[in-house]
């Protein structure tokens, strides 16, 4: 994830300021604002889950794209099954109203 999509992920969140502070030297402000050590967790931790890459996610995505596609294979060949009796029924019909 860049640092610009960690940015407005985190200010979703946490103070603005707060944000700025994550590594970045916030030039004069930075005489005037000393936030706790503390009070930036908190508010880290208050966004960690908008900046987490969950590797379970991740696998979750890829277990359900893996159905999906499975699933689409199986609806395919019960249509193609569905089309074939079909067919078959109809030329039992013709071969019924021939006789």
């Amino acid at each position: 994830m860049d640092t610009e999509s960690s940015k407005s992920r985190a200010e979703q969140i946490m103070k603005p300021i707060n944000v700025l502070t994550m590594g970045h030297d916030i030039g004069i402000s930075a005489s005037y604002y000393k936030p706790k050590e503390q009070e930036v967790l908190g508010d880290c931790l208050k966004a960690s889950h908008l900046l987490t890459i969950s590797n379970d996610n991740l696998i979750l995505q890829k277990q359900m794209n893996e159905l999906t596609k499975k699933s689409d294979e199986e609806t395919g060949n019960i249509k193609d099954k569905l089309f074939e009796k079909e067919k078959q029924i109809e030329g039992l019909m013709k071969k019924q109203d021939m006789n």
